[in-house]
């Protein structure tokens, strides 16, 4: 029975580690463009399983102190996204093969739309699927203003993964009570200024339309890679993107990303929001913000 399958994939995906797991049929992506659609990468897909991994909370902590960046780009880059998520997503994939049925993986992240169709009329691989739209279609959460994908759980903590599978599994109810009260947090902490204040992109699920704020990724990639000096401590007179300081050089080397940001409007003063508003089901003894968040007076001197 379907229902017995979905509850043993979702038990393999929690003793595996994902904190969060849930299941889209297929039949909630009839309005999804073609090229971003699950079929487009497996052309069988009748269910996408969700799976949400949690950032480590005290990783974002220390970079808001100031501190401490290096768990971050360790734990919620690299852990999560090539080595936990990955084992995971494996495990769910042989469960399903040992039933008999085909599942593929899909990670993050992606290196997408860089081939040609190898048919007429045919997807460029290799696709590329919303893993925050599998998310909210799976029923595990909503689209922030910020676009970032909330759960009740973690709010805007936590790195999305799927599986893609021609098993008809039985699918979650969609969240329909919002996460995000609107507050604007998100928009007035980024320093990017990357976000805009009204939500005009809509992302119908089924029935249900998701809505969140237009977002530029060109305006949040200097400052997410730390070229700001006001906002990154590792800057020197003598940085450029041809001479990286050596902080950076060691994070690319090391743990193959680097986050300097560490999403300082969109996760971090809006995960504050959240849990000191009671919004999340999760709670911690000590407050994600402090006092105002930090600025480099004298960035280089």
């Amino acid at each position: 029975m379907a229902s017995d399958l979905t509850m043993e994939v979702k038990k393999i995906a929690r003793q595996a580690g994902a904190d969060l797991v849930g299941i889209a049929s297929i039949d909630r992506f009839e309005h999804a463009p073609a090229h971003v659609h699950p079929h487009s990468i497996f052309s069988h897909t009748q269910s996408a399983i969700a799976v949400g991994l949690r950032m480590v909370r005290g990783a974002l902590k220390t970079a808001e102190e100031g501190h401490y960046w290096q768990a971050y780009n360790c734990d919620s880059y690299q852990y999560l996204n090539e080595i936990l998520a990955p084992g995971i997503l494996r495990r769910i994939v042989l469960f399903l093969e040992d039933h008999g049925y085909t599942a593929v993986p899909i990670h993050n992240p992606f290196g997408a739309n860089m081939g040609r169709p190898v048919y007429p009329g045919g997807p460029r691989p290799d696709g590329m699927i919303s893993l925050r739209v599998v998310g909210c279609a799976a029923g595990l959460g909503e689209l922030g203003l910020s676009k970032l994908f909330l759960s009740p759980q973690f709010g805007p903590r936590q790195r999305m993964f799927a599986v893609l599978t021609d098993a008809e599994l039985k699918p979650d109810p969609l969240l329909t009570d919002p996460v995000c009260d609107e507050c604007g947090e998100c928009i007035r902490g980024c320093p990017a200024e990357a976000m805009s204040s009204e939500r005009t992109v809509e992302v119908r699920i089924g029935n249900h339309i998701f809505r969140h704020g237009d977002f530029d990724p060109k305006k949040c990639s200097p400052i997410h890679q730390g070229w700001d000096p006001r906002y990154s401590p590792f800057l020197r007179k003598d940085s450029s993107r041809e001479n990286p300081p050596p902080y950076y050089r060691f994070l690319d080397h090391r743990f193959r990303h680097h986050s300097i940001c560490v999403g300082r409007g969109c996760v971090r003063a809006c995960m504050d929001h959240l849990e000191k508003s009671g919004r999340l089901e999760k709670q911690y003894r000590i407050p994600m913000i402090e006092g105002k968040q930090w600025v480099i007076e004298d960035p280089l001197d």
